[in-house]
């Protein structure tokens, strides 16, 4: 008989080689932030891993800065229908102020100012997100978190601000332990998304409100944004081969999903007058905001699949391109290339693609996989800015950001959190591109880039870190040229900058 060995068998041997990652403290950066002073460093790392993978998901918080972390406050989680009434209270009391004849210019500008204060979630909903990196025990969930947020970007701006959060804790949390089936359709069809990609302003060319709009000389049509992200970036991607008709047909199906997030709000009476219904609970649109009277009647075609019309369309067309082989091979080098770095391996990328169709996409099942070929690769993973700076932060013990209960978060917000990732260059709430943030070294490698991590770094090692340059030197195995260039340095917080911004540190 002959032994036939899959990829998924070869990676597997490769885990008994010698390798970098036996020090455990550069494994938990490659695959997560790295051990912080609170941290147990496992005894059986394998386990850890799987152990990280399986738990459930918990968002972590701290209640001042020398506390320890306890989980997230249920006052600032807020409901998706609270965000809502914020937004709509910003929004018509802002054009109140703006329009007022009795207020100078000044007076307008701190009022306004003031009313961001009151009802802005998102300063929150960044600072949740910081503490979990930060603070969490699940670092490697966090780090899958932040991947997936970044595969679904939905950029920030105006009121789509109030809703980011609400999308990274609903589609991407809770869908960690789930099927990538399940978060392509609820990333597809959250309010978020389809406020970002335009899907609002697309109604059907041959529906009940394109039909309505001609009869009043207005004019209405597809808009084929979300369509085109759906298929180039968030499944098949373009080695798929996919056709301009296929994303109008895509368009077509998504007809009739999306609101403007205003128009969630009950007093948005337009919606209410076209579908011949009365006021009822903004609960309504929250989970599935689909309008019957802007989506396209009849049949469609994607990818020679062949879709009728109504609601329950749209699931199956992310689930038939969920479960397209193109998807799985796009997802699987995507994944392996983010965690193992871009020389990974084709045999690597084939094993976490074998594990993709095995599991018909399984996330639990997946990053295990993609983890059990990090650990075994030779390549390096060049971070992040975001990805560097929480490292940096965790693993030296700094303390530059309040707790929770230090800050009046509706009346004098800390933006410190936003700020910083603004400066880093890397944050999820300002991405303006669909395509999300690059992994190739190459586009973070630039004497700007490298400016705004020692800026960073300065910041750090003026917080009274626990750790100093010399201590994370050796806890991660630097070079010796590392360790005589930290050794030079004539300031321990000089030390610490050196250490933070060195290649040993930059890239895992």
């Amino acid at each position: 008989m002959v032994l036939k060995l899959t990829n998924r068998d070869i990676v597997g041997l490769n885990l008994a080689r010698d390798n970098m990652y036996n020090n455990k403290h550069i494994w938990a950066r490659k695959i997560g932030f790295g051990f912080g002073e609170n941290d147990n460093v496992p005894n059986d790392i394998n386990a850890w891993n799987n152990k990280q993978i399986d738990k459930s998901f918990e968002t972590i918080g701290v209640l001042t800065r020398s506390s320890k972390p306890v989980l997230w406050p249920e006052e600032y989680d807020f409901s998706f229908e609270e965000r809502l009434r914020r937004a709509y209270r910003y929004d018509s009391e802002r054009k109140d102020i703006e329009k007022s004849k009795d207020l100078s210019g000044f007076e307008k500008k701190s009022q306004i100012k003031a009313l961001r204060s009151e009802t802005d979630v998102s300063l929150l909903d960044v600072y949740r997100f910081w503490n979990s990196a930060i603070y969490s025990e699940d670092m490697i969930k966090q780090r899958f978190t932040h991947f997936w947020t970044n595969h679904f970007t939905i950029g920030g701006g105006g009121r789509r601000n109030f809703v980011i959060g609400d999308f990274i804790n609903r589609v991407i949390y809770n869908n960690l332990n789930s099927s990538f089936e399940n978060m392509l359709y609820e990333a597809t069809s959250h309010v978020g998304m389809l406020d970002y990609l335009d899907n609002a302003d697309s109604v059907g060319e041959k529906s009940e409100s394109a039909l309505w709009d001609k009869k009043r000389g207005r004019l209405s049509g597809l808009n084929d944004n979300l369509a085109r992200e759906l298929l180039e970036l968030h499944s098949v991607s373009p080695s798929r081969n996919y056709t301009e008709e296929d994303i109008r047909n895509s368009a077509k199906i998504l007809a009739g999903w999306g609101a403007n997030i205003d128009s969630l709000i009950p007093k948005y009476k337009r919606e209410q007058r076209r579908q011949n219904s009365s006021p009822g609970s903004l609960k309504r649109f929250i989970v599935e905001p689909y309008f019957k009277h802007r989506a396209e009647p009849g049949k469609k075609i994607v990818l020679d699949q062949k879709f009728g019309a109504g609601k329950k369309t749209l699931r199956k067309l992310t689930n038939m391109l969920s479960k397209d082989d193109a998807t799985a091979r796009y997802l699987a080098k995507k994944l392996a290339i983010h965690f193992a770095g871009e020389s990974v391996s084709e045999g690597e990328i084939q094993s976490i693609y074998e594990v993709w169709k095995e599991s018909a996409g399984d996330l639990q099942e997946v990053h295990k996989e993609v983890i059990r070929i990090t650990k075994s690769t030779s390549a390096k993973k060049f971070l992040w800015p975001s990805t560097w700076m929480f490292q940096a932060i965790r693993v030296s013990g700094a303390n530059i950001m309040p707790g929770f209960n230090e800050e009046d978060w509706f009346g004098q917000p800390n933006s410190e959190p936003r700020n910083i990732l603004e400066e880093i260059g890397n944050s999820f709430w300002e991405n303006r591109q669909p395509d999300g943030y690059s992994d190739k070294k190459e586009d973070w490698i630039s004497t700007e880039h490298f400016d705004r991590r020692v800026r960073i770094a300065t910041r750090i090692s003026a917080s009274n870190p626990s750790k100093t340059g010399e201590e994370i030197a050796h806890i991660h195995d630097f070079s010796d040229k590392t360790k005589l260039a930290i050794d030079k340095a004539k300031t321990n917080k000089t030390k610490m900058i050196v250490a933070l911004c060195s290649p040993d540190f930059m890239e895992v």
